[in-house]
């Protein structure tokens, strides 16, 4: 039997079960300054819900706080190893203190007004599985928070029931909306714009992935290096930071290196992001610019 079962058997079995906490073991200093710098960076004294941070009872019995016990020189040692924190009136810059918690596993801070830049070290570890992360819903500046497609095909005026020339527009957790230019039933010439309008869902994969591929770093246009085609598509792709930073990427023929393929990809199935509430027609789509 583990020494840390053995104290939860002595625990549960105890007379006074219901009238005091659990007796958990210490907190390492350093992980309560983490947490107080965590707290203070965040505006914890407005937090909706501010239970027990920075009073005597332990970090583990703290509002969003889950602990673990682990064994240091064969002595029981408390660990925070998850924060959550979601929708909890959270608002400022995100604390680098959050990288010194080293046994955290989980971390919830969606929809809340945190701004700054969230810690490479944790975002590399949710990378490679090893961490549980949400951060959507605030305003990160290595976070997307609205992502733009503009996809035309050349040669063509529109189809019946193909997205050929469309705009897709997606806000996380925003307004969004899909325009397409589609064929007139019975017309040769004719079209009409299909539009649909919902509300965007969580962006912050998607924000890793194009960190990955370092899609800042790309230049505003690609096109054939020496031949010239008649006919062909236009991908015009666009996004906005959590600090209103932005970068346009376009291409013509999905021509430029691999990672601006790949990056470009990564656009195409946000048109399932969104809940699309509403769908209606009118006369012209907004114009691709």
């Amino acid at each position: 039997m583990s020494k840390r079962i053995a104290i939860l058997i002595s625990f549960l079995s105890s007379p006074v079960l219901g009238a005091q906490s659990f007796p958990w073991p210490s907190v390492p200093k350093e992980q309560v300054a983490a947490l107080m710098q965590f707290f203070e960076s965040t505006g914890g004294k407005n937090w909706k819900d501010n239970s027990g941070w920075g009073s005597s009872i332990s970090p583990c019995e703290w509002f969003g706080i889950t602990c673990d016990i682990k064994y240091v020189d064969g002595k029981p040692q408390s660990s925070v190893v998850g924060l959550w924190l979601m929708d909890n009136g959270l608002k400022g810059s995100f604390p680098s203190s959050v990288a010194k918690l080293p046994d955290l596993k989980s971390l919830n801070v969606a929809l809340n007004k945190l701004s700054g830049e969230v810690p490479e070290e944790i975002l590399a570890r949710w990378d490679n599985h090893q961490f549980e992360f949400r951060g959507d819903g605030n305003s990160f500046s290595n976070f997307v928070i609205r992502a733009r497609m503009e996809y035309t095909a050349t040669g063509v005026l529109c189809s019946n029931d193909e997205d050929l020339r469309y705009v897709l527009d997606v806000r996380e957790w925003g307004p969004s909306k899909f325009e397409s230019t589609r064929c007139t039933p019975n017309s040769q010439r004719d079209t009409y714009c299909l539009v649909r309008e919902g509300k965007g869902s969580r962006l912050d994969r998607f924000s890793r992935a194009l960190t990955q591929m370092h899609y800042r770093s790309f230049q505003k246009e690609y096109s054939y290096l020496f031949p010239i085609a008649t006919h062909g598509v236009f991908i015009r792709t666009t996004v906005w930071w959590g600090d209103g930073s932005m970068h346009t990427v376009e291409t013509y023929n999905r021509q430029g290196p691999i990672e601006v393929w790949i990056a470009q990809e990564l656009f195409m199935p946000l048109i399932q992001y969104p809940e699309w509430e509403r769908e209606s027609t009118k006369p012209s789509c907004e114009e691709i610019k």
